[in-house]
């Protein structure tokens, strides 16, 4: 039995970017100015929050295939807030009693959902214009959210190492998405009230 780790997925795409994007920076040498430099920033940030995502979602990953019917059907959540109302009833009664670490672990569940999209709703409007709308910025989270447990379910029907396919999952994420995408937006605000360059020209319409 062997788990791959999700670590060196990260090492290896962020030298892999770092090296095919050094290569593109130095054909654009002419545009090198403060502006670029912010941008090219945030795109390393973009990669690496992308690697992440991939490392904390789908490793680690089982290189065998133990398939259970069981371990499915347990493994599948598609009524929504079902597990979480499940989670609350289980406070004072699981972990032999211990209410604050069923707490923890609710809203480290909860939150870790929603946190784990903010970025998303941050950082991609600056990189894309198309996403300083609302609507798009939802239907990217959704459809982000949605291939990722679609994308565990077939680790999960595979035998997955402890993967779970759940609706919350997907509600979480999006607002999460959501969440940072007003993050950006009262950045934006701020920033052509101060008037702050080079951000100014990177958040504009």
């Amino acid at each position: 039995m062997y788990l791959l780790d999700g670590r060196f997925i990260v090492f290896l795409g962020m030298i892999g970017y770092i090296v095919i994007r050094s290569i593109f920076v130095g054909l654009q040498y002419r545009k090198w100015n403060l502006t670029f430099w912010f941008k090219e920033g945030v795109r390393i940030l973009f990669t690496l929050y992308i690697l992440l995502v991939i490392s904390v979602t789908f490793f680690p990953l089982a290189l065998w295939i133990d398939y259970s019917w069981e371990r499915i059907k347990f493994g599948i959540n598609l009524i929504p807030f079902v597990s979480v109302i499940h989670d609350i009833g289980r406070i004072g009664h699981a972990y032999d009693g211990d209410s604050a670490f069923m707490i923890r672990l609710i809203i480290r569940n909860v939150g870790g959902n929603i946190l784990l999209f903010v970025p998303l709703g941050i950082l991609i409007p600056i990189l894309s214009k198309k996403y300083k709308d609302f609507k798009r910025m939802v239907l990217l989270g959704l459809g982000m959210s949605v291939c990722i447990e679609f994308i565990q379910f077939l680790e999960l029907f595979a035998g997955g190492f402890g993967r779970t396919v759940d609706i919350d999952d997907v509600i979480f994420n999006t607002l999460g998405a959501v969440l940072g995408f007003l993050i950006y937006k009262i950045l934006y605000k701020l920033i052509i009230k101060w008037k702050v360059k080079p951000f100014q020209v990177n958040y504009e319409k």
